[in-house]
């Protein structure tokens, strides 16, 4: 399976595992990006979705989920205010995100931000995991994909997760690493590479359709940066065998407390496509030759950390 990033649209990865648990359907490898890596490695971790769906309700109910802020952010970009009351306080949210953008290199602490992922993984190693796993990083240096395939698992989790601008990067050997989704959206290749004869792939993205009005020149840069972002998304997609896209696309990236909302949808998805699922699984009965000159995998494009 190779799970996609997409910020707290991603929840709806625990809903796909739980349905794919339900129905018997085994995964021999994992990759993630972002917030794929985030899911993926709790999940390999923990061993099963349902325990990791009551984590993620516990989380919601901790100090570290309000220190984090991500409500704020949810408001001032989702709420609707009606109240005078209600814009102020919206207008004061904004103007102090945007502070802190501009006068910080992120606008949450890294030790949070690292203390929200140890609340769903520990800081082993990943080669110690049962599950086969990769997260997907990015580095700012090179311009380049970044493979975790062994070493800390809080690192790797931390650094494909570290979105630009929200959580700073994290420093590795001569590497700067953030977000695996700027340059990988969803790891389907690496998954290949791990040794997987075919791929599912789980899509959390919203949408590229948009009839939003682009009032000012940074409405059409973010246009913009959405539309580059979706046809490299959908570029890397079209190597998977069969791609879930659970209906996610409505509900804003920092939107983590509609937990039970996005794990549903991620089960309707899965659940509505079952048949294909299993015929994945039985799809590739290799002939007698296959052994002897295996097809070439697409060859890696990205470092090894």
């Amino acid at each position: 399976m190779a799970l996609g990033a997409g910020g707290a649209r991603g929840l709806a990865h625990v809903g796909v595992l739980k349905t794919l648990e339900r129905a018997g359907v085994t995964i021999a490898f994992l990759a993630g990006s972002s917030i794929g890596a985030v899911v993926g490695a709790a999940y390999a971790y923990l061993g099963n979705a349902a325990e990791l769906e009551k984590r993620l309700g516990e989380f919601l109910t901790t100090d570290l989920f309000q220190e984090a802020g991500l409500a704020t952010v949810r408001d001032v970009f989702q709420g609707k205010p009606e109240t005078f009351s209600q814009r102020l306080e919206t207008w004061l949210k904004k103007a102090y995100l945007q502070a802190r953008v501009v006068s910080r290199p992120a606008i949450l602490d890294s030790d949070c931000f690292r203390n929200m992922i140890e609340f769903f993984v520990p800081d082993i190693n990943i080669e110690d995991l049962s599950l086969p796993f990769r997260a997907l990083g990015t580095d700012l240096k090179s311009g380049r994909a970044v493979v975790f395939s062994q070493g800390s698992l809080l690192d790797a989790v931390y650094a494909s997760a570290a979105i630009p601008g929200v959580v700073n990067p994290l420093p590795i050997k001569d590497l700067l690493v953030v977000d695996g989704g700027v340059v990988n959206m969803i790891p389907v290749l690496v998954a290949y590479h791990m040794g997987a004869d075919v791929v599912l792939a789980v899509d959390v993205e919203k949408s590229i359709e948009s009839d939003n009005r682009y009032a000012t020149a940074m409405d059409l840069f973010f246009r913009v940066e959405d539309v580059q972002s979706y046809y490299l998304k959908e570029t890397q997609l079209s190597q998977a065998e069969l791609v879930l896209r659970p209906k996610v696309g409505h509900i804003h990236w920092s939107d983590f407390e509609r937990v039970q909302e996005l794990i549903r949808l991620g089960q309707d998805e899965a659940a509505g496509r079952l048949d294909e699922i299993r015929a994945l699984t039985k799809r590739r009965k290799m002939p007698w030759w296959w052994f002897v000159s295996p097809p070439q995998k697409p060859a890696r494009d990205w470092i090894e950390a």
